[in-house]
């Protein structure tokens, strides 16, 4: 297989994936669909410093980020259309909390792996391990700020876009939001490189690929399901800011 066959079998299997955990989850609950959310975290901020393919000629992209993260936001947004503002309010925290614990974990295994001389394959490990610390904070940070765009264009393109096909519900806002954290990610992260221009325009080129993918799958999968009503659309910008507020959903219970 090449570069592109892989991408686009990566992608696939994936959007399968969430769609089965969300199809199962009236026997095992979402929780099956929050654990995968949690779990592609690590690997996708290894993929995201270490593995890079040219799927098309200049065109060299990672699939942590043009792959993985791209599920993420396909994950919350699926949430968000079928299960309402609580457990959307779940995932994210529970991503922003992963990430967080990721990152002090990674520090606590990389002096672990100095202390003595017991440990195996210490030199790969500990390039594994030690990823760049500010560019993971930037991204979990970015991430948050990427989920709370990703529902006020959708909640947007429901209400003012109402008429427009189901798909396009689903794949603006996904299209969006993608093209918004390519280009800030990028442009923090990567901006001193000679060959920046050319990450970021590959990164969005595979993304928009990822997005195309992962809508076509979601829709399919709302439509035959009966799903493609939103459960809980809130009202307002202020209702949906109470989503990213831990605090406010505190003091209502």
């Amino acid at each position: 297989m090449n570069a592109l066959t892989l991408f686009l079998t990566e992608t696939l299997l994936i959007s399968i994936a969430i769609v089965l955990l969300h199809r199962f989850k009236d026997y095992f609950g979402i929780g099956l669909l929050l654990i995968f959310l949690g779990s592609v975290q690590f690997i996708q901020t290894i993929l995201t410093t270490t593995v890079y393919n040219e799927i098309f000629k200049d065109i060299v992209i990672s699939p942590g980020s043009a792959v993985l993260y791209t599920s993420t936001l396909c994950c919350i947004l699926l949430i968000f259309h079928t299960e309402g503002v609580t457990k959307t309010r779940t995932a994210i925290f529970g991503l922003l909390f992963s990430n967080v614990l990721l990152a002090f974990l990674s520090a606590i295994t990389v002096r672990q792996l100095g202390i003595d001389s017991h440990s195996l394959q210490t030199d790969s490990l500990k390039e594994i391990f030690s990823f760049d610390v500010t560019l993971f904070l930037v991204g979990a940070i970015l991430m948050f700020i990427d989920f709370f765009v990703l529902i006020i264009i959708y909640q947007f393109v429901n209400f003012k876009l109402s008429k427009i096909p189901s798909f396009f519900k689903i794949y603006l806002p996904l299209s969006s939001v993608a093209l918004f954290d390519s280009v800030v990610f990028y442009s923090i992260n990567f901006i001193s490189l000679d060959n920046e221009a050319n990450l970021l325009n590959s990164n969005i080129i595979a993304k928009q690929i990822a997005v195309l993918i992962f809508s076509l799958i979601i829709y399919m999968y709302l439509r035959y399901s009966k799903l493609e009503n939103v459960k809980e659309m809130p009202q307002s910008f202020n209702a949906v800011a109470s989503i990213f507020s831990f605090y406010e959903e505190k003091n209502k219970s």
